[in-house]
């Protein structure tokens, strides 16, 4: 009997806007090499993705090499404003030979019109360095479709257990993000992830859906990104269940608060958990809601 991938299980219905946002033009893209491919999920939730391979040199109506490019280029322009741009080697050594990355992708039309229309609220150069990528696509003759989104993640030593590094979508509020991740989950068959993010992103929101997030790190100051925080997504556990109360709500810069729950984490006192939607108002500032769990000893 062949059990679907643990997210399948546990989030049946997280890709059932798929077809919605595949009519308006979006196509998922699992880019990745052959060496890899019988071990990767094609069809996560029934939908059938489009393989790429990094290293496959034969010509096509448009460039893999270009697409990956591009990707990488707007995939940093997402996250420039963490100071975060993902170079290109980190790309090929980290994604597309130990894993794979799923790509959504808009034709080059849909695309011009997305950047005229769109306010980008995270970045105000955005829309200026997008049009920047629109030239150096005319420049080159690029015909291909252009990435709009995309979620990364890479095995780790344990079986089943992976740690996703990047999530985007240039798309928001049409659950772009919420489909890039799920499909992706199911494409890697994991059944834990782990990742590091920051209390103030607003990716955030994204991550909680995949159930409440253990915090394993409180607080992480070798990273790049102030905030930071080491989290674990369990997908075996059941679907379903009432959603507890928060214990208290964090402000995401406060980092007093924030290394003092590590201190409980590293004495075996507490646990902490994210609750869903992984960010409230309150008083008209942004907090992170937090379940706190004291262990017995």
């Amino acid at each position: 009997m062949t059990f679907p991938p643990a997210v399948e299980a546990r989030f049946p219905d997280f890709a059932d806007h798929t077809d919605t946002l595949v009519g308006h033009g979006v196509e998922f893209f699992l880019a990745s090499n052959e060496t890899l491919r019988t071990h990767l999920n094609e069809t996560p939730y029934g939908h059938k993705l489009t393989w790429l391979d990094f290293t496959d040199t034969a010509e096509k109506d448009w460039s893999i090499r270009d697409f990956l490019n591009f990707f990488n280029v707007i995939n940093g322009i997402a996250f420039g404003d963490r100071g975060i741009p993902m170079p290109q080697w980190v790309m090929v050594d980290l994604i597309l030979m130990p894993a794979a990355a799923l790509i959504a992708g808009l034709p080059q039309e849909q695309f011009a019109d997305m950047v005229e229309r769109s306010t980008f609220r995270f970045d105000t150069d955005v829309k200026q360095l997008l049009r920047k990528v629109q030239q150096d696509m005319r420049d080159s003759g690029y015909r291909g479709p252009v990435p709009v989104g995309g979620y990364c993640a890479a095995p780790s030593a344990e079986p089943g257990r992976w740690v996703g590094w990047s999530l985007w979508s240039l798309m928001p509020a049409v659950g772009l993000g919420k489909a890039a991740k799920a499909l992706a989950l199911s494409a890697y068959r994991a059944q834990k992830l782990d990742g590091v993010t920051q209390y103030d992103n607003s990716a955030l929101k994204v991550h909680t859906e995949f159930g409440a997030l253990k915090i394993l790190v409180a607080t992480v100051p070798f990273h790049t990104s102030p905030g930071s925080f080491v989290y674990q997504s369990d997908l075996t556990l059941p679907a379903g269940g009432v959603l507890p109360e928060p214990t208290f709500l964090l402000d995401p810069f406060d980092y007093s608060r924030q290394r003092a729950m590590q201190k409980d984490i590293e004495a075996g006192r507490c646990e902490f958990y994210v609750l869903p939607p992984g960010h409230v108002r309150s008083d008209g500032k942004t907090y992170v809601p937090i379940l706190e769990k004291e262990l017995s000893r």
